[in-house]
Formats: structure tokens, C-alpha cells, sequence
């Protein structure tokens, strides 16, 4: 029963921190894309881009990167060259998010005491974006 730890069920999905990592960005991903559809600006993204069908669109963008990021890892069936443009594509979304929300809209008002909320902030996405290539495996290689 020891190997029961390392793999899920029948499916042979080999449990472990790359796995729940993987989740964990998706689900952070969908509930992004969830805020921007539903209008909400708690999210710097969201409060950045202050323009409705940008937000709808960049929701939706964020919601299919969230389901790109955790399919591949249940569905085994799936072409490797999907699952290497999806990760690819998570990439770059996040990329383009931390130079809209911490460089284009960020240094907007910044004084003070406030570089250091921004700074903090700047951090917050890098550490998403080192997780987003970790779990991204290989898909940048070759």
C-alpha cells in the first residue's frame, strides 16, 4: 500500500508537489479569470486595465490558462504539442500581466512608503511566475 502515495487511483497520475503546484496556479488562474468576467477589480490586473470588455477578455483569457494549466495532468489522451502550447501560452499571460499591473499601470502615484507595497507586490508575481515555469516542465525546451 506504500505506492498508493505516489499515484491517484487507477489513472497512474503520479501525486506529488509538481501536481499540486499545478493545481494550485490553475485554480489561482480560473479565480483571476472569474473576478475579471464578474466585473470585480480586487485584482491589480482588473483595477490596472479599468476597461470592461478588456477585463471580460483578458478573464476569459485567464480562465482557459487556469484549465490549460490543470487538463493536461488528469486527461492522459491529450496531444503533447497541446499541452506544450498551453503551457507556453500560461507563460506568457503572466508575463504580460506583471508588465501591465506592476510596470505600465504600477508606477502610477507610486511615492513614498509605496514602493515598498509595490515592490512586495512585484515579488508576489515573480514567485507565480517562477511556479508557472516550474510546472511548465519542458514545454520551453527543444
Amino acid at each position: 500500500m506504500a505506492k498508493s502515495s505516489t499515484s491517484l487511483a487507477k489513472n497512474n497520475i503520479k501525486f506529488g508537489g509538481d501536481l499540486v503546484l499545478r493545481i494550485l496556479v490553475g485554480l489561482l488562474f480560473i479565480c483571476i479569470g472569474i473576478q475579471g468576467v464578474a466585473g470585480e477589480s480586487n485584482n491589480d490586473l482588473f483595477r490596472a486595465v479599468d476597461n470592461e470588455v478588456l477585463e471580460i477578455i483578458l478573464g476569459i483569457v485567464m480562465i482557459l490558462s487556469g484549465v490549460l494549466l490543470i487538463v493536461p495532468s488528469f486527461l492522459r489522451g491529450i496531444n503533447k504539442a497541446y499541452v506544450k502550447w498551453s503551457m507556453i501560452i500560461v507563460l506568457v499571460v503572466w508575463i504580460i500581466m506583471i508588465i501591465l499591473t506592476d510596470f505600465y499601470y504600477g508606477f502610477r502615484g507610486i511615492n513614498g512608503m509605496e514602493w515598498f507595497t509595490w515592490i512586495e507586490n512585484f515579488i508576489y508575481h515573480l514567485l507565480i511566475l517562477a511556479s508557472i515555469y516550474k510546472v511548465s516542465g519542458g514545454a520551453l525546451k527543444k
